[in-house]
């Protein structure tokens, strides 16, 4: 890594680029991985803020789980973290996250609050200081591989490397040092995110936010091993405005250019894969259910067929009962995909694991619906409704078939 990148060193044009870097790489990221990024740096964040608004911020259990789901695509996978995660009660969920998020309100100091998350299965100091930055994104950093080595690139006393540099080599300070994700070294993580968002906050003019150096750290650690293999992340050059259009492609690049393929959609690599294979996720990061995939299809029974009218008739009496749960009108079937994420989002679980029984439990546990709630929604909410209950089906432990 160059110095001047250094966090001690980096100017505020310097980090600006590999910040703006990370979003041109976001567009390179496949179509099941841009819904986990929403969910982690929008819709997630949007969510808790409107509920500290409310009163009370905390996280659903599902929420959980996506954030983690986003944490283990962008680093090591290991499932029986997803595992662990998906035993906490879903009410032990909400209530620790509640007590964390109450702790920042006290103290800004988050250690408190990262041993409180601590206490839930799976969730250590780096995935607790991911939620705690959904929580508060400006203030604090989520514990990645390329902030930790980034922030320490210089040996210092928290880091305690003694590493010698060959000669001739360039100095890469501590990138390939061992990371221990231990309450001691988030500490040193926040500090210095701290020292270092109120530098260039002071050169840029502008607030600089945790989640902009988590951003650009990541950049600048993927570029630093990519131009190890003679080329650059994050950081593209461009030939001069007036003269790049006029460029043409060499005679070798016309020769074997190709047309490219259609990427397969995940229910198709979930079939390549086989029964053996590793977890196949749709765009919004569920996995999906081999089993229920390749087993054959005969197709929805015809409505002519005493087995289909029965299909029929039981799906008009589950429509008819989700009305009056809802206290909505039948004759709006529209909006049973908004009935179902009312419900999933109330419950703690998943869209597609909303059949009839989570309705009566919805209903049991008394939670109501606001005056006009789904009256006249947005075109984004439409969207949204729209990919949560496309392939819905397919995703393992569903209620939808």
């Amino acid at each position: 890594m160059r110095t001047q990148l250094a966090p001690d060193t980096i100017t505020y044009e310097d980090f600006e680029t590999y910040l703006t870097g990370y979003d041109r790489n976001k567009k390179r990221l496949p179509d099941k991985f841009e819904g986990l990024q929403e969910l982690r740096y929008k819709d997630v964040p949007e969510v808790v803020a409107q509920r500290k608004k409310d009163g009370e911020a905390f996280l659903e259990k599902s929420e959980v789980q996506s954030l983690v789901e986003w944490k283990l695509k962008f680093g090591t996978y290991r499932p029986s973290l997803a595992k662990l995660v998906a035993s906490n009660p879903v009410e032990h969920v909400r209530k620790t996250t509640s007590s964390a998020f109450s702790l920042m309100c006290d103290d800004p100091d988050p250690s408190k609050a990262i041993a409180t998350l601590s206490k839930l299965k799976g969730i250590g100091p780096a995935t607790a200081s991911l939620l705690l930055s959904c929580y508060d994104p400006e203030t604090i950093p989520f514990f990645s591989d390329e902030l930790f080595r980034w922030l320490h690139w210089q040996n210092d006393d928290t880091v305690n490397t003694k590493k010698r540099k060959s000669k001739g080599s360039e100095d890469n300070g501590n990138a390939n040092r061992k990371i221990n994700y231990t309450a001691k070294e988030y500490a040193s993580i926040f500090e210095k995110t701290t020292a270092l968002r109120k530098r260039l906050s002071e050169d840029a003019g502008e607030t600089v936010t945790a989640v902009d150096i988590e951003k650009a750290a990541y950049t600048i650690g993927k570029s630093a091993q990519d131009e190890k293999a003679g080329g650059r992340i994050g950081v593209e050059p461009e030939a001069p405005a007036e003269t790049k259009d006029l460029c043409p492609p060499s005679p070798k690049r016309r020769k074997t250019r190709k047309i490219p393929e259609v990427e397969p959609g995940p229910s198709t690599k979930c079939l390549q894969k086989g029964p053996r294979g590793s977890p196949t996720y749709d765009e919004l990061g569920y996995e999906l259910d081999y089993d229920y995939i390749a087993r054959p299809k005969s197709g929805h029974p015809s409505a002519l067929t005493k087995e289909g009218e029965e299909c029929l008739q039981q799906a008009r009496e589950n429509s008819k009962r989700k009305a009056e749960i809802m206290g909505r009108s039948i004759d709006k079937p529209s909006e049973e995909n908004a009935w179902d994420d009312r419900v999933a989002r109330d419950l703690g679980k998943a869209f597609h694991e909303v059949g009839m029984e989570e309705y009566e439990e919805w209903a049991k546990k008394g939670f109501k619906i606001k005056p006009g709630e789904f009256e006249n929604p947005s075109e984004e909410e439409v969207e949204r409704l729209m990919k949560l209950s496309s392939g819905s089906a397919l995703r393992k432990g569903s209620k939808k078939r």
